[in-house]
């Protein structure tokens, strides 16, 4: 394990970093597949935002890792032309 790895297991340890890392991943998770992806494939985002038929900027915007405003329609068509699958589940959250 890096040093990195080791200290964000020492921070994971305080519940409120946790939780906030968290919520934070989610968000960034699906932004860093996207464009993992995109990049794997050679594309800029121009060249996604063509094939998905959106603008350049949207795509910027969904690679943020802070983007908020995900659409489900959106995903699947860069999904689709990332030759991904879009997958969506509800997990319970563990009892306190």
């Amino acid at each position: 394990m890096d040093d990195f790895q080791k200290q964000l297991q020492r921070l994971k340890r305080n519940p409120i970093f946790a939780k906030a890392f968290d919520k934070r991943r989610t968000e960034a998770e699906v932004a860093f597949q996207i464009r993992r992806l995109r990049e794997a494939k050679g594309w800029s985002q121009k060249d996604l935002a063509k094939k998905v038929g959106c603008s350049q900027q949207a795509v910027s915007a969904v690679e943020q890792a802070g983007y908020k405003r995900h659409s489900l329609p959106l995903l699947r068509r860069i999904a689709a032309v990332l030759d991904a699958d879009v997958v969506v589940a509800l997990v319970p959250r563990k009892a306190a």
